[in-house]
């Protein structure tokens, strides 16, 4: 669940970090939040309480005008012609792509599986140095030119904030600690498998990094975070890759950014051992499975049970339960094989 906290593709703590280093944009970023969270929290706590209609999961591209607010005019709408503002068909286009791949590959029909509008909106604010999920609808800032650049654009960047959608109707992992983590860690799973189908890459060709697009040459980094190497993508990056190094403290919500890093390795692990379509398969089933405060060792425990019944009937290589348990292994944590 992302309640009163924040489930923005820029970490706040990096923000932060870049405002103390003079960037005013990033400080302008950092203010908005707090309203920003309370729509959220107001959105999540009503969850169960909303209205409920089969739709077709269309897109609609809102542009906010540089306005600080959301759906000021909107702009295309599923079904239209492309438009003269490239950032609207950027959005359009993936958002669309994020939508395909889900309703191909795990028949889920848009982001809470009964058709909801897929809402974007564009050209947030002035020189906006995020995007995000409020619980209803996306929002994406065009970037500074400093640090960040057009979000929309990102293939990742959308998967991301449309995966903490679907974690919202599948799972409503509480965004604090290790669930919040797990949250985080979901949407970097399916960010880069989406981002490596998008770009018709193989294991060995991607990058693995997320946001790697939306920073510039004077960003001090290659990307907001590695799948690959946790902890390497920018001059703030303090994700550990093992529990041994797990981070404690209270900043990031206890670690929602930070601790996320241990899964994403596990996964990165696991795709080299049987690849990223059996790894997208199980991961997807695990999540459906699990609930608001799971932890590490419940994801683990679970997904063990869901790997094993997927194997034995054929959906993912017979080698899948050794792999999962082999790659969470190496990143300290331990489960017993079913």
């Amino acid at each position: 669940m992302c309640s009163k906290h924040q489930c923005y593709i820029v970490p706040p703590f990096i923000l932060e970090e870049l405002a103390k280093r003079g960037n005013i944009a990033c400080k302008k970023a950092l203010n908005d939040t707090q309203r920003i969270n309370q729509k959220r929290k107001t959105t999540l706590n009503n969850l169960l309480q909303r209205s409920v209609a089969d739709g077709n999961g269309d897109r609609l591209v809102f542009d906010s005008e540089n306005q600080y607010e959301q759906r000021q005019s909107l702009i295309r709408k599923e079904g239209d012609d492309i438009v003269v503002d490239t950032v609207v068909n950027e959005a359009y286009d993936t958002s669309g792509f994020v939508r395909k791949y889900f309703r191909e590959t795990f028949g889920l029909n848009s982001m809470d599986g009964n058709g909801m509008d897929i809402i974007s909106n564009v050209h947030y604010g002035i020189d906006y140095n995020n995007a995000y999920w409020d619980g209803d609808e996306m929002t994406y800032g065009d970037g500074d030119g400093l640090e960040f650049t057009n979000f929309a654009s990102a293939i990742d960047v959308v998967a991301h904030e449309l995966m903490h959608g679907v974690t919202q109707f599948l799972a409503n992992l509480e965004y604090v600690s290790q669930s919040g983590a797990l949250n985080e860690h979901f949407s970097d799973v399916f960010a880069t498998i989406i981002k490596q189908k998008y770009l018709k890459q193989s294991i060995s060709e991607a990058d693995w990094l997320i946001g790697d697009t939306v920073v510039t040459d004077n960003f001090p980094g290659v990307g907001i975070r590695s799948m690959m190497s946790p902890g390497t993508a920018n001059d703030f990056d303090s994700q550990p890759d093992h529990m041994d190094n797990y981070y404690s403290g209270s900043q990031d919500n206890q670690g929602v950014h930070i601790n996320s890093g241990i899964p994403n390795k596990a996964f990165y692990l696991c795709c080299l051992e049987i690849g990223i379509d059996d790894c997208a398969l199980i991961w997807f089933e695990t999540l459906s499975a699990l609930w608001r405060t799971a932890q590490f060792n419940d994801v683990l425990e679970i997904m063990l049970e869901v790997t094993s019944k997927l194997s034995e009937i054929g959906r993912v290589s017979e080698r899948a339960t050794e792999a999962v348990t082999k790659s969470f292994a190496a990143v300290g944590l331990k489960g017993v094989s079913v």
